[in-house]
């Protein structure tokens, strides 16, 4: 199963390419031209749940300050040293557990996905 993602843009785009290469449909901030770095929470949650696409991020301000019916779901990774080949994997590992029609709000993942 693929899942439809949008990252975050403390993400590093390395990850892109490595849930791309998996077979996933992604869209980083950094490369949306209605985002964009410094976009609002809001604007953010708004295009995941009108697009469809999963939040992947580093973000706390995101997961404690929205609402879960203002964003499709959030994957929120609270450790900053996963590499991108990590984040990938842990991403892609879930995908073949969880479809995505099964996410909802926000899911903290980490390395017990390894």
């Amino acid at each position: 199963m693929s899942y439809r993602l949008l990252l975050d843009e403390n993400i590093e785009s390395e990850v892109l390419h490595r849930l791309e290469n998996y077979g996933h449909d992604v869209v980083h901030i950094d490369f949306a031209p209605e985002l964009g770095k410094g976009t609002a929470d809001t604007s953010i949650a708004e295009y995941s749940k009108r697009e469809d696409r999963v939040i992947v991020t580093y973000d706390d301000d995101l997961v404690r300050e929205l609402y879960a019916d203002t964003f499709r779901a959030v994957l929120y990774f609270d450790d900053v040293s996963l590499s991108p080949a990590e984040i990938a994997d842990i991403v892609h590992r879930l995908s073949e557990h969880y479809p995505q029609d099964e996410l909802r709000g926000i899911e903290s993942v980490g390395r017990e996905w390894l």
